[in-house]
């Protein structure tokens, strides 16, 4: 957070319990949406924000 300050003044940084959203929801949203992603075949992550060298899916789905 205190990077985040320092990097982004002036501009006002609060946590999601600081603006009364559920961490907890907020965390199995972005497990599903990651998942749903995973599950369809597009990447999760990009150069641009990972720095890996093309867009990457999340690994390989086994099912029974």
């Amino acid at each position: 957070m205190r990077m985040l300050r320092e990097r982004l003044g002036p501009a006002r940084i609060e946590t999601a319990d600081q603006v009364g959203w559920s961490i907890d929801m907020l965390e199995a949203q972005a497990f599903a949406f990651l998942a749903v992603r995973s599950v369809i075949g597009l990447p999760l992550t990009f150069p641009t924000t990972t720095g890996v060298p093309k867009p990457m899916q999340g690994g390989v789905l086994v099912r029974p």
